[in-house]
This record gives C-alpha cells, structure tokens and sequence, in this order.
C-alpha cells in the first residue's frame, strides 16, 4: 500500500509530524474501528477519524435525528430529522471522505446482538460515544472480552470525562505499551452506581461536547499510530471554569467484568 499525489498532499500536515510521517498515515488506512453512538460525542468523533484517512469506520446507533440536536451535532441538518444518525452519518461522510469506508449499523447495541455483530466487524479500536450508562458498562464488558482498547467519554451539564482503557490481556501480549495494569469503567463506575443522568436531562453547551470529542478522538488516533497514550486515567473537565483534573483509574478485586 501507498500513498498518490492526492493523498500526499490531503494528509500532508498530518504527515509533516515527526512520529506520524507516511508510515503512520499508511497505518491509519489500514486501521478499522467502532463509534458506538453518533450523537454529540460520536458524530464528531466520526468526521475527526474518517477525516484523517483511517481506513474503516463502522457506526453503532439506532437513534434519529432531532430537532434540538442540531445545535450541537454539525454533522446534521434540518434535513435529517427523522433519518437514523448512523445512516445519515455514513452517507455524508463516505461522499467527503473516499480513502475511509464508512459503515452503518442502524441498531442499539444491546447485550443480545453484540456477540452477533462484533463476529460480523473486527475493530482493533472502540470508542464509546454513548449516552447512557448501561450502554458505557456493555462497551466496557466487550472491550475486555473482546481484548480492545477502549476509548470513552461522556458529558453532562458542565461536567465533562475521558479515559482509555486498555484490557490487561493486550497489555501482557505488549510490554512495549509501557503501561501498568488499571481498572476499567465497571471498576470505578459499578453497575448499581447511581449515574442515570445524562445530556438530554441536564442540558450541555455544544462546545464542551466537541472539547471531549476533541480528546477522544486524538487519544484513539495517538494509539492508532504508535503514540504513547495514558490508559488508565480518567480525565475531568469542568466546562464552567475551563479546568482539567485527573485520577488513576483503580482496579477492584473484586470486579466482575475484567478480573
């Protein structure tokens, strides 16, 4: 595989970084990964990979376009409303992106049909863009039994996180990550946590959704290509006062999910 003219001067600025070059291009094309969601987070999420050329992107939602989503999710238009997001998504961006596949897969994701359509789909990446609890704790169950690095973010009101997680299976088959085993959502986030609320009870102001996309989004592709990510730090932003903080992600014992 290699790049034309057209795709030397498209990926340019991202090639012209030292650790990323051609080499890391070319892997970016020949990566695959999953959104799961193509709301707020996901939509962005979405253009920001299919954008910089990686070579599959599959999109996991089973939700239509809304009025009220438009303020947020620039992807869409007053057009789309009533279209399923991951349809809309997938069409708009294969037309403004032809080095990247886009694919739709107009379905909740349910603890029923995930064995089922992760047999049909190999992602060696997953990103969380959902908005719901339940959802984030069945990503989770699948990135560790499916041994993926998993990509998350999540906000409300003024209350934004991130974190990746990296399933300690694919970290003893590669010392060479540098990173020390962690605990992953179920552990700091059990599934009796009271954590119900999401944007759509609390409201959100468009640009903190697009800052945790922003991270998301970068995280993931840093991996993609070799960067050195920290797994197994969950990531606070306050949008209010613009400020970050941060804590260890710890491992529970007893934990049902990754232990």
């Amino acid at each position: 595989m290699s790049l034309n003219d057209h795709q030397y001067i498209l990926y340019s600025k991202q090639m012209l970084l030292a650790d990323v070059s051609e080499q890391g291009q070319l892997t970016l094309m020949k990566a695959e990964v999953t959104v799961v969601g193509v709301g707020g987070l996901g939509q962005l999420v979405a253009q920001y990979l299919a954008a910089s050329g990686v070579g599959h992107v599959h999109l996991i939602d089973d939700d239509k376009v809304a009025l009220s989503n438009l303020p947020r999710q620039l992807l869409f238009s007053a057009n789309d409303i009533e279209v399923n997001k991951a349809q809309v998504a997938a069409k708009k961006l294969q037309q403004r992106n032809p080095d990247s596949q886009v694919s739709a897969h107009p379905t909740r994701l349910t603890s029923d049909n995930y064995q089922t359509l992760f047999n049909t789909i190999s992602p060696q990446v997953i990103f969380d863009c959902s908005d719901n609890f339940a959802t984030r704790q069945l990503i989770n169950r699948i990135a560790v039994e499916r041994h993926l690095p998993l990509f998350s973010a999540a906000i409300s009101g003024d209350q934004g996180q991130w974190f990746a997680y990296l399933p300690e299976s694919v970290l003893t088959k590669n010392p060479a990550l540098n990173t020390k085993p962690h605990g992953c959502y179920h552990c700091v986030f059990p599934a009796d946590s009271l954590l119900s609320q999401n944007c759509s009870q609390m409201g959100v102001l468009g640009p903190a959704v697009g800052i945790m996309a922003s991270m998301q989004a970068l995280a993931g592709m840093n991996h993609i290509i070799g960067r050195q990510v920290e797994f197994g730090v969950l990531h606070r932003f306050d949008a209010k006062r613009l400020s970050w903080s941060k804590a260890t992600m710890a491992i529970d014992k007893h934990c049902c999910v990754c232990r």
